[in-house]
């Protein structure tokens, strides 16, 4: 059976060793968040704000050398910012997924 984006990633992450995902779960990250669990090996941990994941995010980078956080759509991505720019400065690898719904679906209520 074929696998979709979602699945090869996760694949991806795994193998990278990656153990969690700092997020807030989002319509446009559906897909990720299923894929993840389904594999098993990867804790989605739910934070309450998209800038608490980055900030978590770099924490765990410093202590473990890489980790993930991620934003869906539209401010989610901006949320991140300021855990990415503390990551920057430490110096520290953070990957940051930053998800958005289909093209066909802006400007429409998705939302």
């Amino acid at each position: 059976m074929s696998k979709n984006i979602a699945e090869q990633f996760v694949e991806i992450l795994v193998k990278a060793g990656i153990k969690r995902i700092y997020a807030v779960t989002g319509d446009s990250l559906n897909f990720l968040n299923d894929a993840i669990k389904r594999e098993g090996s990867i804790q989605w941990i739910h934070v309450r704000h998209e800038e608490v994941g980055a900030f978590a995010a770099a924490a765990e980078a410093e202590l473990d050398g890489l980790a993930v956080c991620a934003g869906s759509s539209g401010p989610g991505h901006v949320h991140l910012i300021n855990g990415l720019y503390e990551a920057n400065r430490g110096n520290v690898p953070v990957l940051a997924i930053a998800s958005t719904c289909e093209s066909s679906e802006f400007g429409t209520s998705y939302f």
